[in-house]
């Protein structure tokens, strides 16, 4: 089976960058998000804001892609944030635990004032 893609728009903010992706984030599609994840990195901005807008489902291969994101990207001495209003990401986001050590937040903006310095 082909890999499936989610389309990823990514917008220039200045001194960070906006990742929509649009489409389910599962485990068919979510090489297309680690893929830009790292593109980010290579590209020299360490500091992203994932809209999760655009995403109706993600499962834990998605969340899991977004935990590596963080990771990969605080050590390169940057940050992921989150803007999402789903309330089913939200809740995903709760129950494991992972909105404790990352902003996130309603809009692209706001989730962007949560980064670490």
């Amino acid at each position: 089976m082909a890999q499936q893609k989610v389309e990823i728009d990514i917008q220039d903010k200045g001194d960070y960058k906006v990742l929509v992706p649009v489409g389910d984030l599962d485990v068919y599609t979510v090489g297309s998000l680690r893929d830009a994840l790292g593109k980010m990195i290579e590209d020299d901005t360490p500091r992203v804001v994932v809209d999760l807008d655009g995403v109706p489902f993600m499962d834990s291969s998605g969340l899991g892609a977004l935990m590596g994101g963080v990771r990969r990207l605080r050590e390169a001495g940057g940050d992921l944030a989150i803007a999402c209003t789903r309330e089913q990401h939200l809740k995903l986001f709760t129950i494991t635990g992972f909105g404790e050590g990352v902003s996130i937040a309603p809009t692209v903006e706001e989730a962007a004032k949560g980064f670490r310095e």
